[in-house]
């Protein structure tokens, strides 16, 4: 009898040791990820990304259930990227899985980018959402007699990220929409677009594309640099919304740039 009790417990302190021994490096890391911040008034879609620091991207598209809860994720147990974005729709995911590219009129992304080391059992994340695109609206008003076809473009833009939600530098331009018309208005043209964070501050510029009593003409107008020069930085995240306001005046236009708290005004001299 005395045997056995000494064998049982030699076999159970020899699985103790073996389980005190157990290499638990290849066992995954599981990520819990608080999602209890995220407005869903202005998020309705989430998706996490992670991966190695080399190795390819993996993309998890979160239950709508779960935004406002905790999503339990399992990870390598290494040092990882993380982002969370906000409202992935129309936009593209490059075949690396590592570029998103938006498009003309793009979405109302956010995201929040983390490097983690996830080498333990559990890690905890809470995902705080900035915006990465900025509202901008743009009108035209003032003496509008015998002009049409107005058309405002903003181009040395981009609208590409990497997942680390840093703007690439592919440019292009964006086509703000048209929302109002004199005739709907009561006066004015009314265009709103969505311009996307910006790998450089000062490159965004206005055009304005028009017809004068049948005339093609156009105006320029450096949006980024006057933004950088009044503080309002497009090359950050979360930026304020930025209202433009035109006025045609016989021969020169009158522009109000106004952001947030703060507003500069300009003419720009043009020759009908």
């Amino acid at each position: 009898m005395m045997s056995r009790i000494v064998l049982f417990a030699t076999i159970v302190v020899s699985l103790l040791c073996s389980c005190v021994k157990e290499d638990r490096s290849k066992c995954p890391c599981y990520l819990h990820v608080d999602l209890s911040h995220i407005d869903i008034n202005l998020i309705s879609k989430v998706d996490i990304m992670t991966g190695s620091i080399s190795g390819k991207a993996r993309w998890t598209a979160v239950p709508q259930s779960a935004i406002g809860d905790t999503l339990l994720l399992q990870v390598d147990r290494d040092e990882i990227d993380f982002c969370a974005w906000g409202n992935l729709k129309e936009s593209v995911i490059l075949g690396d899985s590592r570029t998103i590219v938006t498009n003309e009129r793009p979405d109302s992304l956010w995201s929040d980018y983390r490097r983690l080391a996830t080498r333990c059992e559990d890690m905890y994340v809470t995902v705080e959402p900035l915006r990465q695109h900025i509202p901008l609206t743009i009108f035209v008003r003032g003496m509008l007699q015998g002009i049409s076809e107005v058309k405002p473009v903003v181009t040395r833009v981009s609208r590409s990220f990497d997942f680390y939600g840093r703007a690439t530098s592919q440019t292009g331009s964006i086509y703000p929409a048209v929302v109002a018309t004199p005739a709907q208005s009561g006066g004015y043209y009314q265009f709103k677009a969505l311009m996307m964070t910006q790998p450089n501050a000062a490159d965004a510029i206005l055009e304005l594309y028009f017809k004068s009593d049948g005339n093609a003409m156009m105006i320029s107008y450096p949006l980024g640099e006057q933004l950088y020069m009044n503080g309002e930085n497009i090359s950050l995240t979360n930026q304020n919304p930025v209202i433009v306001d035109l006025v045609m005046g016989g021969g020169s236009i009158f522009l109000t740039l106004n952001v947030s708290d703060w507003t500069i005004h300009k003419t720009i001299e043009i020759t009908y």
